[in-house]
C-alpha cells in the first residue's frame, strides 16, 4: 500500500513537472529565453529534440536546409551573435520571412522546433564542404597555395565562372546543393588527376 502511494506521488510530481515544461513551451520566446538561466542543464539539454513545426505564422515551414538558396544559406551563417535571444531570432527570420519582433513574440516551442533544425542543418552542410579539402603538399604549401582561400566570394565567382554566369546574384539564388554537386564533381576530377600523375611519375622513376 505504501508502495502504490509512493508511485502515484512520483507519477504526481512528472507529471507537474511536465506540465510546467509544457506551459514554459507555450511562452513568448522572449520570456522563455529570460528564464532559461533558472533551468537544470537537463532541462536546457532535452530542448534540442523538438521539431520544427509545420506552419508558423501561416507559413510553411522546411523540415530541413536542402532545398534553400546558396545565398540564404550564407545568410544564416552571418546570424551569429552573443545574444542568444538576437541569434535565434535572426536565424528564424533569415529562413521564413518573419520578422524578428514577431518571431520573438512567438511561443517558444515553434522557435526552438525551427532553431533547432538550422543549426543541424547547418552542422550537417558545413562537414559536406569540410569534405571537398583535400591535404596540401609540401610544395604547394611553400607556394602559398592558403592565400587562395576566397572564402564565400570565391565559389560565387569560380560556380559564375564555371556556368558562364554574369552576374553573381543569380549564383546567390542558385540552391546551395547544386553548387555543392558541382563543386564535388571538380574535386573529384582534380583528385583524379593527382593520383593519375602520381602514377605516371613513379612508373617513369622506374625506368
Amino acid at each position: 500500500m505504501r508502495l502504490k502511494r509512493t508511485q502515484r506521488k512520483i507519477r504526481r510530481i512528472f507529471s507537474d513537472i511536465e506540465s510546467m515544461r509544457h506551459d514554459r513551451l507555450n511562452q513568448p520566446f522572449a520570456v522563455f529565453v529570460s528564464l532559461m538561466p533558472y533551468m537544470t542543464s537537463d532541462t536546457v539539454k532535452s530542448l534540442v529534440i523538438l521539431p520544427p513545426p509545420r506552419v508558423f505564422h501561416r507559413k510553411n515551414v522546411p523540415q530541413d536546409l536542402q532545398l534553400v538558396t546558396f545565398g540564404t544559406l550564407i545568410g544564416l551563417q552571418t546570424c551569429v551573435s552573443k545574444d542568444y535571444l538576437k541569434t535565434c531570432c535572426s536565424l528564424v527570420e533569415k529562413l521564413t520571412g518573419i520578422g524578428a519582433d514577431r518571431v520573438a513574440s512567438s511561443a517558444a516551442k515553434d522557435v526552438l522546433g525551427i532553431v533547432n533544425m538550422i543549426q543541424a542543418e547547418m552542422e550537417r552542410i558545413g562537414k559536406l564542404f569540410s569534405g571537398l579539402k583535400s591535404e596540401k603538399t609540401s610544395e604547394e604549401l611553400s607556394a602559398g597555395i592558403d592565400r587562395l582561400n576566397f572564402g564565400t566570394f570565391g565559389i560565387v565567382d569560380w560556380y559564375a565562372k564555371r556556368m558562364g554566369i554574369i552576374d553573381h546574384e543569380e549564383v546567390m539564388n542558385t540552391p546551395w546543393a547544386r553548387i555543392y554537386q558541382c563543386m564535388k564533381i571538380d574535386f573529384e576530377n582534380n583528385e583524379f588527376e593527382k593520383r593519375y600523375r602520381r602514377v605516371i611519375e613513379r612508373r617513369y622513376k622506374k625506368k
